[in-house]
């Protein structure tokens, strides 16, 4: 494996546990990165903001150096504190895709920093919006579609019924968005050129580092691009078997097990005892 100088991790599924907690190895681990003059950041699907606002109640606001939000759509440097965005969505084509899944039985979800605006709120969602930090809306989205953009649509529903959405996905085509899973509940569609792999390019250019020299962590499709783009590209023991393909690495231990930190302290700590601070 090259040197090592930055880190990304997913975090559902990936860095966090199933409570959506960071574990203390994990933790310990990102912690020591630093001391080794190597740069961590979180590369994930959620805004830029809502995830920045959880590093304090997670303890690890000093370990971060970026956020990659939006699945590579915005890029935020925490010591610098300069924001990046690229290639948002224009509300019209938001529009195009809820009117072809309108009649499903599913949730439209838009991020706009910590609000999460839909077309149906419910009990069970706005404790699912207040567990990543957002605050749920209901709102008319067509009006408010109109004359804006945004990162990305999030198309919600129960994972039973999720077949059905994907089926009705295969059926979309539109060259101005693409559609892929993010969880068992969750479809999104972003701008074409927008994906992990996209954002850690970005994120390598910022920092000025060699992608042969970053490593990624990942467990579901979106993570995909990115693991293919860096150096070493590691799947945790949970993640999708079609990203363990494309992985150079599969952890044999679970989100659940600290994966990350067995990663970091087994392999790029022990590689990188030269580059020590």
């Amino acid at each position: 494996m090259e040197p090592v100088t930055l880190v990304a991790t997913d975090l559902d599924g990936t860095f966090l546990n199933s409570q959506k907690k960071v574990t203390d190895l994990n933790r310990e681990a990102i912690s020591k990165l630093k001391n080794h003059g190597i740069l961590f950041g979180i590369a994930s699907g959620r805004p830029v903001e809502t995830v920045r606002a959880m590093l304090k109640e997670w303890k690890i606001e000093n370990s971060v150096s970026f956020i990659m939000g939006m699945n590579g759509g915005v890029v935020y440097d925490l010591r610098q504190r300069t924001k990046e965005e690229y290639h948002v969505l224009d509300g019209e084509i938001v529009l195009d895709i809820i009117h072809f899944f309108q009649d499903l039985d599913v949730d439209f979800w838009i991020l706009e920093g910590a609000t999460r605006y839909t077309n149906r709120t419910s009990i069970e969602t706005q404790e699912h919006a207040r567990l990543f930090g957002e605050t749920e809306i209901e709102i008319d989205l067509e009006p408010y579609l109109q004359n804006n953009t945004c990162n990305k649509l999030i198309i919600h529903c129960d994972k039973e019924y999720m077949p059905i959405v994907l089926e009705r996905a295969k059926q979309y085509k539109n060259g101005a968005c693409v559609g892929f899973l993010t969880a068992n509940n969750l479809f999104e569609y972003v701008d074409p050129r927008i994906n992990k792999g996209y954002g850690i390019e970005k994120v390598a250019k910022h920092f000025g580092v060699k992608l042969e020299n970053c490593v990624a962590f990942g467990d579901e499709q979106n993570d995909k691009e990115m693991l293919e783009k860096v150096g070493m590209g590691v799947c945790v023991q949970n993640g999708l078997q079609d990203v363990k393909d494309v992985s150079s690495y599969v952890s044999p231990y679970t989100n659940d097990e600290s994966a990350i930190a067995h990663f970091i302290e087994e392999n790029i700590l022990k590689e990188n005892v030269d580059v020590i601070l």
